[in-house]
This record gives C-alpha cells, structure tokens and sequence, in this order.
C-alpha cells in the first residue's frame, strides 16, 4: 500500500513538472524577451552612414529594429522589404524608400556577420 503511494505521488509529480513546462513554454511565447531590450540598443547597431537616421527614425516608428540589424539582404531584397512597408502603410515617400534600401544593403549585405 504505502509503495503504491509514493509512485502515485512520483507520478503526479512528473504530470505537474510537465505541465509547468509546457506553461512556461506558453508564456515565453505570448511574452518573448526580446521586447523588453530597449529599442536604443537596436539603434546603436545601426553603423554610420548615408540613410541611417532616416532608417532609424521611419523604420523604427512601426517595428524595432531588431530584425532589420539581424537580415542580410540584397540590394533588391531591401527594395523589396523597404516596399513591402509602403504597401502596408509606412509613411515613407520614394526618395527616403530608396535611401533606406540602399543604406541598409551597403550596412547589412548578404554574408556579413551578424555581429558586425
């Protein structure tokens, strides 16, 4: 009888640890770390440039820069994304869309490192 209680016991211990991870699991989801690191931080991975205060300032109005100063794309990939932006309601005029696209492709091409 009392060895029946004790694996009882192990194996509700076992469900709940389970459970705890699946609900940690769940809250790192809904509440990612990466939100919590100031949006300074991200800008100041942004190298000096042609195009970097004018991609700071309307990039980072809508998202953090975070996956900008992370992506590594080409120049028409830029243009692309940069777009892609405008088409979903970025208020960026064509001029300034070219200069973010042509700064981010000199600053974060294809093959950089990511910690440069």
């Amino acid at each position: 009888m009392k060895g029946s209680k004790v694996e009882g016991l192990e194996a509700m211990m076992v469900c709940m640890s389970r459970v705890l991870s699946v609900l940690l699991f769940v809250v790192a989801l809904i509440f990612p770390v990466t939100p919590l690191w100031p949006e300074e931080d991200w800008k100041s991975f942004l190298p000096d440039g042609e195009g970097k205060d004018v991609t700071a300032q309307l990039c980072g109005t809508c998202h953090n820069l975070q996956k900008v100063v992370v992506s590594r794309k080409s120049l028409q990939e830029w243009e692309r994304s940069v777009y892609d932006m405008v088409a979903r309601g970025a208020q960026i005029f064509p001029d300034e869309a070219d200069q973010i696209a042509k700064y981010l492709a000199k600053s974060f091409p294809p093959g950089r490192p990511v910690t440069q």
